[in-house]
């Protein structure tokens, strides 16, 4: 899958949105790790991160190459504000309706919030309307057909 758009924010900022490859996994890690320190809310804290930036690479490589994953980044003046992605649970029958759904951005950023999520899924954007944590991991969605 593959997505790139330009959107004006309401405080009239330019954001890129666009799909996240190998080149981008030191700033998308330093995102991870900035997230991770702003909140207690997820499932680890920054000094307990075990990969590193070509780690990070690799695995926004493999979501580049794939055709049913995705992780999406917003960049404001070229800096990498935040990521939104789905990643499946596995390949098996009874679990490939299923995925993890996240996003990450610093609390500086929550202004692209519902536009990263609108992307994803429209229906996860009217759940996070609302949203004041600054990142969000929800877990085992199903596909609503």
């Amino acid at each position: 899958m593959h997505y790139n758009k330009i959107i004006t924010l309401k405080n009239s900022a330019r954001c890129t949105l666009r799909n996240a490859d190998f080149n981008d996994g030191a700033a998308v890690l330093d995102v991870f790790l900035l997230t991770h320190a702003q909140t207690d809310n997820l499932l680890s804290y920054p000094e307990e991160n075990t990969f590193s930036a070509n780690d990070e690479a690799m695995y926004l490589k493999d979501k580049s190459d794939s055709h049913d994953e995705i992780e999406i980044l917003a960049e404001i003046d070229s800096k990498v504000v935040g990521t939104a992605g789905i990643s499946k649970i596995g390949k098996h029958a009874k679990v490939k309706h299923r995925a993890d759904i996240g996003i990450a951005m610093g609390k500086n950023s929550m202004l692209i919030l519902g536009r990263l999520a609108n992307i994803i899924s429209p229906s996860l954007a009217a759940l996070l309307h609302n949203a004041s944590t600054a990142a969000i991991s929800m877990s085992t969605m199903r596909r609503i057909d």
